[in-house]
């Protein structure tokens, strides 16, 4: 239900992004010393609803929705070529970096087969699934449940609630325990994915283009 919902608000603020046009804006002494190059935002009327877009001198990119109940996040790569912006965030579908390590079982406090997914700060990750041998038997570690019965592991995956996921994992050690590790500290399970996604530039305004 969780994701569900996510989804609709989701979508909804896509399509408003979509129809709505950032403006840009001054920058601070802040800004100058941070090293940013341009920064855009848009404020829906009920001031519930704010985009954000930085661009860095350094060619990266900061874009971020907020509401009162949605925080969603992109970061990566810009350039702008005759007044069209291109942003291509670091981060896709299925290319999260994700590290495997093993516990001898004698060790582990939990009995369940796969601990929780953590981040590269040791931040656990509960609602993270972890796809195991195939797409349809999900587990989830921070409850230590599946949705099928959960045998000899060959292969795993980490599939967040939004559908990004790291690639399929080798299991190299059949009998001891796993931890899995994103190797980002960056919100993943707020991810935006911007896969060239265009914006056109005309004055001080910039439009995303549909």
């Amino acid at each position: 239900m969780r994701a569900f919902f996510l989804l609709i608000i989701l979508v909804a603020l896509s399509d408003q992004g979509k129809c709505q046009t950032l403006e840009k804006r001054s920058l601070t002494a802040k800004d100058k010393i941070n090293g940013v190059f341009r920064k855009f935002t848009y404020e829906a009327n009920d001031s519930y609803g704010i985009i954000s877009l930085i661009l860095n001198k350094n060619k990266t990119y900061f874009y971020s929705i907020n509401t009162f109940a949605y925080h969603g996040i992109s970061e990566g790569k810009w350039k702008l070529v005759d007044n069209l912006l291109t942003l291509e965030s670091t981060y896709k579908r299925n290319n999260i970096p994700v590290e495997i390590s093993y516990e001898n079982e004698s060790s582990s406090i939990d009995s369940f087969d796969i601990a929780v997914v953590r981040n590269i700060k040791h931040e656990l990750l509960t609602s993270a699934f972890v796809l195991v041998n195939n797409d349809s038997l999900k587990c989830l570690p921070s409850i230590g449940r599946c949705n099928g019965s959960l045998g000899i592991i060959n292969r795993v995956k980490v599939l967040f609630e939004n559908g990004i996921s790291s690639k399929w994992i080798a299991v190299e050690e059949k009998k001891a325990r796993l931890q899995l590790t994103v190797l980002t500290d960056v919100s993943i399970e707020n991810y935006i994915i911007m896969n060239k996604q265009k914006f056109e530039l005309n004055g001080k305004f910039l439009k995303e283009k549909k």
